[in-house]
């Protein structure tokens, strides 16, 4: 189904690499929300070999393929697909994510109904239906070695340990946040004519964060919206790049902190995680002497990883 240009609600921005395990349920849901909302939707391919984008294109031939033909990065890819939005709201949705019935349709009119808020996000669920904290506080150092060293996971209600996730507020009543998850994030059009797009030195990672704070200073604030549901198949095409992702993870945080904190608040940063990322790496090599198997070897290797990324800091190439 296409709608004309100048009645489109939402923009829908997919990217998809080597995603084809996941990819299918994702542009079905978005096929049959087009009977709730007028939208779009966009798939920026960032050079999969896999051939899910050639099994996209004949399933859903009305969507927009766009074919970077390499790895571009998330933010770049995102920007790409923006680029071509022709919709009143934009939408990032990650090719893991399912938007459940009315999603979209809430989502747009949360956005419609008030003209300060920026963001929206949905109330996210796992593949299993359960939900879990996609909503957080804007990062500090002390905030993310909670997360790495998982204590916040740990004592999921704690408001020192858990403050990140909001733990020190009932998940169900969460309406204002700081940020919501770029796996299912909803932008306003008057937010992006403000801020504009992402900023493309984040390759993987932090890059919704950065655009979150930058739609909060612009004045506009950002919200969950109960009624909307997503199913987040989360830890799939990212799992099978544990170890790279690792990287563009410090690397990403290093230049987010650098870029809204100064050299001060980097080398906090970097302090932190280098004791939280020793500590996790000391956990998950226990782990796997007790029998943990192979997923806590890779982790302990991915902990190692990311502890010399942030031990080197950021580099004119980074």
């Amino acid at each position: 189904m296409q709608f004309p240009a100048d009645n489109l609600d939402l923009s829908v921005i997919v990217v998809n690499y080597n995603s084809g395990d996941v990819l299918p349920q994702c542009l079905t849901a978005l096929a049959l929300a087009q009977a709730e909302v007028a939208l779009e939707v966009i798939i920026v391919d960032n050079g999969s070999t896999d051939g899910s984008i050639e099994v996209a294109e004949q399933a859903h031939p009305y969507f927009l393929f766009v074919k970077a033909g390499e790895n571009l990065g998330f933010a770049r890819a995102c920007n790409a697909g923006l680029a071509r939005a022709r919709g009143r709201h934009v939408m990032l949705l990650n090719p893991d994510a399912e938007v459940r019935p009315g999603a979209l349709s809430n989502l747009v009119a949360a956005l419609d109904a008030h003209s300060h808020w920026g963001i929206v996000g949905p109330r996210m669920v796992d593949g299993s239906d359960q939900p879990y904290p996609a909503a957080r506080r804007f990062p500090t150092p002390f905030f993310l070695f909670t997360e790495s060293t998982r204590l916040a996971f740990l004592f999921p209600r704690s408001r020192w340990l858990a403050r990140y996730f909001y733990g020190d507020r009932e998940r169900s009543a969460l309406d204002d946040v700081d940020q919501v998850e770029g796996s299912a994030l909803v932008m306003s059009g008057a937010a992006r004519a403000v801020v504009g797009d992402l900023d493309e030195r984040f390759f993987l990672y932090f890059e919704e964060v950065d655009w979150c704070l930058r739609v909060n200073r612009a004045g506009f604030e950002t919200h969950l919206v109960s009624a909307a549901v997503v199913r987040h198949h989360r830890a799939t095409t990212m799992s099978r790049f544990f170890l790279d992702t690792r990287v563009h993870n410090a690397d990403s945080a290093m230049k987010f902190f650098l870029k809204h904190h100064g050299e001060r608040g980097l080398k906090s940063l970097r302090r932190w995680m280098r004791a939280a990322l020793l500590l996790r790496e000391i956990g998950m090599t226990m782990a796997a002497w007790l029998g943990a198997g192979e997923r806590a070897k890779l982790r302990a290797a991915g902990a190692r990883i990311e502890r010399g990324i942030y031990r080197r800091g950021l580099t004119e190439t980074s």
